[in-house]
Formats: C-alpha cells, sequence, structure tokens
C-alpha cells in the first residue's frame, strides 16, 4: 500500500478497525464453512473451526492495537504488516487454485481454502507487525536519547540535568509521570527536584524519601532498575492509598534515581525498560560531569579567593611595611650625623634584615598565585636574564640545553631561577659553578653546582618555610622555588650534583610512577 493510503491509519482506532475487520471477515466466511461442511467431525475441526479461531484472534488483535499505548506511533506498521499477510499468503493459495482450475481439479471449498491462508497470513503479518514495530520503537527511542544527551550536557546544575531529563521523557519517550530525586548527604534523604507537568497535575506533593521507607530507596540502596507491574498489591509502597498503578524505579547510582510511573498496571513493557535504563545510565554521566564541573568551579573560586588573599598580603608587605621601615632608615641617617653610636649600626643591620625579609615574603606571596596563562619560554634565555639579577663576578653559569622550551609564566620562571642561583652563591661561594640541564628522559631541567652541597638528612627541610642554615637568611628562597614549580603544576626535588654539590630538579610533566 502506498504512503497516502497508510496515513489514514495512523491512530489507533481505524488501525484496530481495519484490523479487527479484517478478522471479522474472514471469521465470517469460516463461520459459513463450518455451518456448511458436511465432512467428518475432525475435519470440520481442522479445516473450519481452527481457522475461526484465528480469524477471531485477530478481531483480538484489533481490539488489542486499540488499547496498547506503546504501538500508537506505530499503528500503520501492524496495518501494513496484517494487510501484507493475509493477501500474501493469500495470493500464493490463490496462484495454486488457480493452477488446479486449469488442470480441471478445482476442489469445492477452494474459497475456504482460500480464506484460511489468508487467516494464516494476516495473523502471521500481525506477530511480525507487533515484533518490527516493538523494533522501530526501540531504536526511535535510542536515536531520541543519544540527539537529547547533547542537550543535557550543557546544563550547569544537578536540577538543571533533572528537569532536562524528566521533560524529555515526557515528551519524547511518552513517560509524562516522570520524576527524578537527588541524594542528600546533609539530611540523608532523596530529595525531589524535578517532575514532568502531568505529574505536578496528578500529585499534590512530592515526597522525600528517606531509608526503608519506599519502593524508591530500595531501588536506591540497591542501585538496581526495579519494575513494578502492580504498585498497590507492593507491601513497601510509600503511599497505600497511591494511584500509581505500575512504575519504573532506576537508580542514577549515587546521585539518586528516577521515577517512571503509570496510572495502569502493568504499563510497561521491556523496550521502556530498557529504554530507562538508558536515559538513566545517560543522566548519570551527566551528574557525574557535572559534580565534577561544580567541584572545579569552587576550586576555581577558592583559588581566586587565595589570589586576592595574597594580592592583598603583598600590598601589605610592599606598602604598609616599607614606608614605615623608609622613614626609619631615614631616621637613622639623621641620628647617625648627630652621633657616634655602636647601637646604631645594630640599628642598620636590623633594617637590612627587614628590608630583605620583607622582599623574601612579597617574592612567596607572588610565588603562591595560581598561573592562568602561560607561553613557550627558552630555557637558556630565561636563566641568562635570572643570572644577570644575582651572580658575583667570580661565578659562572654553564647552560647546556640550547633549544629547551617549557610552558610557563616567563616573570615566574624568572624569580624561581634567581633564588635557586642566589642559593647556590649564598652556600657555595663567590666562585661557585652553576650548570643548567635537561632532564635526561624526562621532561624538565636541573640546576646544580659544585658547592659543599646540602646533606641528605637535610633534604627534607630546605622547603620548610623559615629553615635556613645561614645566619642572616630568610629561609624562604627554596619555598618560593617550590611554591613556583608547584603554581605551574611541577615538582622540585634536591639530589647531589655530579661535582658533589646540590642539585635541584625541577619536573615539568608528572612522573610515571
Amino acid at each position: 500500500m502506498s504512503g497516502e493510503i497508510m496515513g489514514a491509519f495512523r491512530t489507533e482506532r481505524r488501525a484496530a478497525a481495519v484490523i479487527g475487520g479484517i478478522g471479522l471477515a474472514l471469521a465470517l466466511v469460516h463461520a459459513l464453512h463450518v455451518v456448511g461442511h458436511d465432512k467428518p467431525p475432525l475435519a470440520t475441526l481442522v479445516g473450519g473451526v481452527f481457522p475461526l479461531v484465528l480469524s477471531l484472534v485477530i478481531v483480538y488483535a484489533g481490539y488489542w492495537t486499540a488499547r496498547s499505548e506503546s504501538n500508537r506511533a506505530y499503528v500503520d506498521r501492524l496495518v501494513q504488516w496484517t494487510a501484507l499477510g493475509g493477501v500474501g499468503m493469500g495470493a500464493l493459495v490463490g496462484t495454486i487454485a488457480i493452477h488446479q482450475y486449469l488442470s480441471g481439479h478445482l476442489p469445492e471449498d477452494a474459497a475456504f481454502q482460500l480464506a484460511t491462508a489468508a487467516t494464516g497470513g494476516a495473523l502471521g503479518g500481525f506477530l511480525i507487525g507487533v515484533y518490527d514495530a516493538r523494533m522501530r520503537r526501540r531504536s526511535d527511542r535510542i536515536r531520541s536519547l543519544q540527539r537529547a544527551t547533547g542537550e543535557f550536557v550543557v546544563a550547569e546544575t544537578k536540577r538543571d540535568v533533572c528537569e532536562q531529563v524528566v521533560q524529555f521523557a515526557a515528551s519524547e519517550l511518552d513517560m509524562p509521570l516522570t520524576g527524578a530525586w537527588l541524594y542528600d548527604e546533609t539530611t540523608d534523604a532523596l530529595e525531589p527536584v524535578a517532575i514532568t507537568d502531568e505529574g505536578r497535575d496528578t500529585f499534590d506533593d512530592s515526597p522525600t524519601y528517606e531509608g526503608g521507607d519506599s519502593l524508591t530507596w530500595d531501588a536506591f540502596e540497591s542501585g538496581d532498575v526495579r519494575v513494578y507491574a502492580d504498585v498497590r498489591d507492593h507491601p513497601n509502597r510509600y503511599n497505600p492509598e497511591t494511584i500509581v498503578g505500575s512504575e519504573i524505579v532506576v537508580s542514577l547510582g549515587s546521585h539518586g534515581v528516577l521515577n517512571i510511573g503509570s496510572r495502569e498496571t502493568d504499563a510497561f513493557d521491556d523496550v521502556d525498560v530498557s529504554t530507562a535504563e538508558l536515559l538513566a545510565s545517560a543522566t548519570s554521566a551527566v551528574l557525574d560531569r557535572t559534580e565534577r564541573e561544580a567541584q572545579l568551579r569552587a576550586k576555581r573560586e577558592a583559588l581566586e579567593t587565595q589570589n586576592e588573599r595574597l594580592d592583598e598580603f603583598a600590598s601589605i608587605v610592599s606598602h604598609d611595611l616599607r614606608n614605615p621601615l623608609t622613614i626609619a632608615q631615614g631616621n637613622l641617617e639623621l641620628a647617625a650625623e648627630e652621633c657616634n653610636s655602636n647601637a646604631l649600626e645594630e640599628i642598620e643591620l636590623a633594617h637590612r634584615r627587614m628590608e630583605t625579609l620583607i622582599t623574601d615574603l612579597l617574592q612567596l606571596a607572588r610565588a603562591g598565585k595560581t598561573i592562568d596563562e602561560t607561553d613557550r619560554v627558552s630555557l637558556q634565555s630565561a636563566a641568562t636574564r635570572a643570572w644577570q639579577m644575582v651572580a658575583a663576578d667570580e661565578a659562572t653559569l654553564a647552560i647546556e640545553p640550547s633549544s629547551v622550551e617549557l610552558e610557563a609564566d616567563e616573570r615566574r620562571l624568572n624569580q624561581l631561577l634567581e633564588n635557586v642561583f642566589r642559593n647556590a652563591i649564598d652556600h657555595g661561594g663567590p666562585a661557585v659553578t652553576v650548570r643548567v640541564t635537561a632532564l635526561e628522559g624526562e621532561a624538565g631541567f636541573a640546576v646544580e653546582d659544585d658547592g659543599p652541597g646540602i646533606p641528605p638528612a637535610d633534604r627534607d627541610r630546605v622547603f620548610d618555610s623559615g629553615y635556613t642554615t645561614r645566619e642572616n637568611g630568610t629561609g624562604l628562597g627554596l619555598v618560593t622555588v617550590q611554591r613556583i614549580a608547584e603554581a605551574h603544576g611541577w615538582s622540585v626535588d634536591v639530589t647531589d650534583g655530579e661535582d658533589g654539590g646540590a642539585r635541584f630538579e625541577i619536573r615539568t610533566s608528572p612522573s610515571a610512577d
């Protein structure tokens, strides 16, 4: 049949009328055959009664089509298959009858044989149509779910995800009584977060489920899909007066559950159940992503707050402390012009110490700030610039990696190298030799010197704030190195150099361990 003709059968009532009409017409033929049959009882049973029963089954199939909600969108397929099955088998037997007629041996009950073949073909076609409709329904739902998943992922909150999911279930999956409950750790309960429009119209309110008091909690606790053909008969139902006839409860993992209900009993078939499982799986995945993004946003906000506090601290260090120090130094110079005292020298040393502390504290505060943007930076160029800022006249710098580049904040990398170089000069003496090399087999670089090195017992402490072996040291230089490395996502370790000095290894990618 053409598509235009089949368009008339797109409502279940019309389709039911056609299928039932086919069955009724065949039943009348078989009834006449039974009444007029003058053969032995067994022949009458096989040739007349049995086909009559099959035709009445087709009549019931028409009734079932009208009552079945699951195949509403596919009733045209049922009509097509039923008609094609009947016509096909009828045509096959009709061909045999024509051959018999042409050869002069046409049986007297050939018409009834043709009706029997059409009956079997129509019933078989209807069953094939049911299977075809179910497969198409399953396939269509999967495609709809795949399209919808792309829309779910743009939701920013769990509540938004659940709202989109329940509305999709109502509009695309023909599941108008769908709701989502999410687990709340603070109350140890499943809280309602989304329900379809029909669900809100049907129920006065959405309950909160607590442990052991409902079928919903049972499904959440087990992590399984639960299907209830008749909720009213289940002793553990939440509401003894519930109007829900049947229900599918699907776990959303640790997030909560998805409830899909119907006023009718035994309303869900295997396609509905498998669709609910796929929908729950997709929802759980999106909720996982939403939760991770919420955690990342919270972490980012915390880091931004930390940066603001570090900026505030740096402002205090650079302004509120330096200003009174500058005033004190000025007054000290005036006092030195009026009198000569060893106490004034001690005050000047204290001022210098304070200036060093302020500088190191300012560097440490800036070192801990998160890094938003990076560039490709030549290690050779960065090391050369850093050396110019700290080197003594007699010290020597050797840079071996001429082509190594790092993804880094250039200013902060310079600061890291300056502090490592300064540490080498402070402990190795003014004539120390410092080498910058690339790590072998790993992403990163090393800075080592030929000074006295760091004893193994002290290596775990050199990055502790305030730890120093120098009388006038602040103990903040290597802490700053570590903070800068961590801000980049790098790691820094200390070991022995080839000439016995200290070797600092900065790895710019996670270790394979």
